[in-house]
């Protein structure tokens, strides 16, 4: 199964980021369901409406059930996809916990930052990155580095996003580039060890 996060036989690097991201963020307990809804239209997760969430009468009068998550990724069974959600799951849970420790004067100069048109996508990344740094003494010391950097990275993306939810889509590609880019290889290994 190792070989299904890492190459083209499963899911491959940005669709697992895509997923444990949007999972994350869809996970907490903001209020970003509309705008969420709106990006999982232009992601590979299917979202499935509200009026979709009773069973579906059938030509002979029965009911077809399916699992249904309002708002969530609809897995075929326990696949990678499950896996990565049940992960960002978890992951929110423990955000949730270091949320705290985001100063709202940061995450007010992120979003200054990200409302500003004239920078690159490497400059976003480059501020996400500064950002980090910024909080990385708030990191509780029991947790091993690289999950408490997941963790705070997506923890700032929904901060932003909540802030000013018109930010999503760009803080998300964003946030998805820059976990792909610095912290894809603990991603992978988290995936693996659920797999496993």
């Amino acid at each position: 199964m190792d070989s299904e996060v890492s190459n083209g036989s499963g899911l491959e690097a940005e669709r697992v980021t895509d997923l444990l991201v949007f999972g994350f963020l869809q996970s907490s307990d903001c209020h970003l369901h509309p705008e969420l809804e709106l990006l999982a239209q232009e992601l590979p997760v299917q979202l499935y409406p509200e009026a979709e969430l009773e069973d579906e009468l059938q030509t002979d009068g029965s009911r077809a059930s399916r699992p249904f998550y309002h708002g969530r990724i609809q897995p075929d069974s326990e696949s990678q996809e499950e896996i990565i959600q049940n992960i960002a799951r978890h992951l929110a849970q423990v955000g949730d916990e270091m949320d705290r420790s985001i100063q709202p004067a940061l995450v007010s100069q992120l979003t200054a930052q990200f409302m500003n048109a004239s920078l690159s996508e490497e400059d976003r990344k480059n501020c996400l990155a500064k950002a980090l740094d910024e909080v990385k003494t708030a990191f509780p010391q029991d947790m091993e580095n690289e999950k408490a950097k997941l963790i705070m990275t997506m923890l700032l993306a929904r901060k932003v996003a909540s802030h000013t939810p018109s930010l999503l889509r760009d803080v998300f590609r964003t946030t998805v580039n820059f976990i792909n880019q610095n912290l894809f290889s603990y991603v992978r290994n988290l995936v693996r060890n659920e797999m496993d």
